[in-house]
Order: structure tokens, then sequence, then C-alpha cells
């Protein structure tokens, strides 16, 4: 039995709204571009008004909810957006679907989300900015660190996710400039670039101990040699079979994979298409999969122990393989070129500090031929 309907009394001064039988309550309904909306009005309380006072009041409240409602369907963009939409927007209309994009949308769920996902978009400020980073000065949500994230992390967040949604909402007029956003005593970029010593020979070391320790596990072998060579670690632990040509020797890393979107082709090393050939599973799907799940690995944290404990380099990580290359074909004399397709660089700002190509597949065949040389010297 259907419930009787207690608004039973119309406002003529505003359709769709009416009221109860003593005009202590309001009901208003109304639509914006096809979407209903409605709102409840309650004067209970004002024992003290007549009902023609309550009636005004209700009618005043409820269009300035309409108001509101159209600024929110007709605008979104608005001073009073919640952070949480226009990121949702942001990476829903302005980000490639990438694996890149994907971390990224991590990240603020992780990290910006909590402390102002929920806010207002013109009532961020260099207070909340600084909120985000201290917190993530003493945490970190990764399984195997304790403590804070490095600068380099807080850098990632601050800077390669907030302050882009942010330049997102002040182009759709949400807000008119961006809050302070900066990091007390950060060292400069180049202060902060890892400059390696002896790259050469720590390069070699690596070489020869990867080599030794994992000659008889091609998994692990290979893994490592595609460090060596210069692939990020999101790139290597993605990497699909399908994408891997041994006929025309090359490999790619697809664009949802790496940080531009765009696929790029590298050429297959010589050491590493043997250590594929030894090993004996289905060849289909991720090439480096979990021992445990068949899923995405996660970092290879106590195989780079081991790592660290035959060769003694015990800053090792899995980008640290990028600074010793990077370095020591610097060290060698390596052509522009041939430095930023072993880095897999595009972006201008970045391809600044370590050269600039296009041709990833002719470069990295040049620097691998470069590496030979620097391991070819080194072991005399």
């Amino acid at each position: 039995m259907a419930l009787p309907n207690e608004f039973i009394n119309d406002i003529s001064s505003l359709k769709g709204l009416k009221a109860n039988k003593d005009f202590t309550r309001f009901r208003y309904r109304f639509k914006v571009e096809g979407k209903e909306y409605t709102t409840t009005i309650d004067y209970s309380s004002k024992k003290a008004w007549t009902p023609k006072v309550r009636k005004d009041n209700a009618r005043k409240e409820a269009e300035l909810f309409k108001e509101r409602k159209k600024v929110e369907t007709l605008q979104p963009f608005n001073p009073d957006t919640k952070v949480s939409f226009i990121a949702k927007e942001y990476f829903h209309k302005k980000c490639a679907d990438t694996q890149w994009t994907n971390d990224r949308k991590r990240l603020y769920e992780l990290y910006i989300e909590p402390f102002i996902g929920n806010k207002q978009i013109s009532k961020i400020s260099e207070y909340h900015i600084d909120s985000i980073r201290k917190n993530m000065e003493t945490t970190n949500h990764h399984q195997y660190k304790e403590g804070g994230n490095s600068i380099r992390s807080i850098e990632k967040v601050l800077f390669q996710v907030l302050k882009p949604i942010l330049e997102y909402a002040k182009s759709n007029g949400a807000i008119q400039k961006l809050p302070q956003m900066t990091i007390p005593n950060r060292p400069k970029r180049s202060q902060r670039k890892r400059k390696v010593k002896n790259a050469s020979e720590k390069l070699v070391l690596l070489y020869n101990a990867i080599n030794t320790r994992y000659q008889n596990d091609p998994f692990y072998r290979a893994l490592f040699l595609f460090a060596f060579h210069g692939r990020r670690w999101g790139e290597i632990k993605t990497l699909h079979w399908e994408s891997v040509d041994f006929q025309a020797e090359k490999y790619t890393i697809e664009a949802q994979y790496n940080k531009i979107g765009e696929d790029q082709e590298y050429f297959l090393p010589a050491d590493i298409q043997i250590a594929f050939e030894e090993i004996c599973l289905d060849k289909t799907g991720l090439v480096f999969k979990s021992p445990k799940t068949k899923q995405i690995m996660d970092s290879p944290r106590r195989q780079l122990s081991k790592l660290k404990d035959d060769t003694g380099i015990q800053e090792l990580t899995m980008h640290y393989f990028r600074h010793l290359l990077a370095t020591a074909l610097s060290e060698y004399g390596a052509a522009a070129p041939v430095m930023s397709a072993a880095l897999g660089h595009t972006r201008s700002d970045t391809v600044d500090l370590y050269y600039r190509s296009a041709n990833h597949l002719k470069g990295s065949q040049d620097a691998i031929t470069q590496l030979e040389k620097i391991v070819s010297i080194q072991n005399l």
C-alpha cells in the first residue's frame, strides 16, 4: 500500500515546490537537462515564523538549490567542483590509456584523494599541498619499504600527478591560478642527477655478475640484462612474448606500457636472445610472470640483494642500471642519438639531459655495439 503524500499544497510562486499540511516542510522537484532533482526543506523548528515567511524562505532556498544544480550540470568546472571530479575527468579525457596513466591514477588514489579529493577546487591552498608532502615524507605504500618516500617519489606525485590536474582545472575555468607547490630544501636537478663514479667498471661488474649468478637461470638472466641495456622496470615487467620478434631481432615496448604513449622498437641483444632460447616456458603472455601468481611481478628485491652482495654496489636498484648505462656511454664518447635510444627518451626536457633520437631501433643497436666494446675493454 502506497504511503500518503506528505506534500499536498502547491506553492504558486515556484513551479514544483510543494508544502505539507501546516507549511513546515517543503519538497522541491525539478529537471535540468532531462535529469530530475529533489530536495526537502525542513522548517519544523521555526515555530515563530508565519506560514508566509516559511513559504518565502522555502522558495528562495529552492531557487538557490536549483541554480547550484544548473551550474554543476551545465558548467561542471567551477570553483565549487570537487577535486575528485576534476581528477576523474582529467585522467579520462586528457590521458592516454596506458600503464603510465594507470600508475598515475594509483598515486592519486594513494596520496592525493584522501587529503583533498572531497574538497572544492577553489579551496585548495599551499597548506593542503604541504599536508600531502609531509605525509609522503613519513609514510609510503610500498610493501617492502619502511619510512617515507624519496624526494623523487614526492616530486612525481606533486608535479606529474597533482599539478596537471590543477592545470586542467585552471584551463577549464574552475580556478584562476595554481597554489604554490614547492619542496623545501630541494636540491637543484643538476645536483640530484646521479653521476656515477667509475660507471664503466661498475657496469661491467654487473654484467659479469648477472651472467655468472644466473648462468643456469635464463629467466633472471634475461630480466637483468634488459635492465643492463637500459629498459625501465615498468617496461620489463609488462613485456609480452607477442612483442618479441626473434626473426627481425627486435622487440616492442607497447604504448600502453611506456611513459610516452607511443610504441617503441628496440634491437634485441644477442645475450638476451640466448637467454630467451633457454627459457622452457609457454611463450605467450607476459615474459616475466611472477613465479607465484603468474601475474605481473613485483620488483625483484631478493635477486637485487644478491647482485649487491656479488658486486658490492649497495646502491643498486632497477633504475640505477639506467644511471650506470648513461654515464658509461658518456664516458666512452657515445653519440647523442645512441644515448637517447638506449634510454628510450623522447621528452624534450629529458632529451636535453641525455640527448635525442627518434630512431630507437637503429640507435639501440648502436648502443649495444658500444656496450660490447666497453665490456670487452674492461674485461681485458
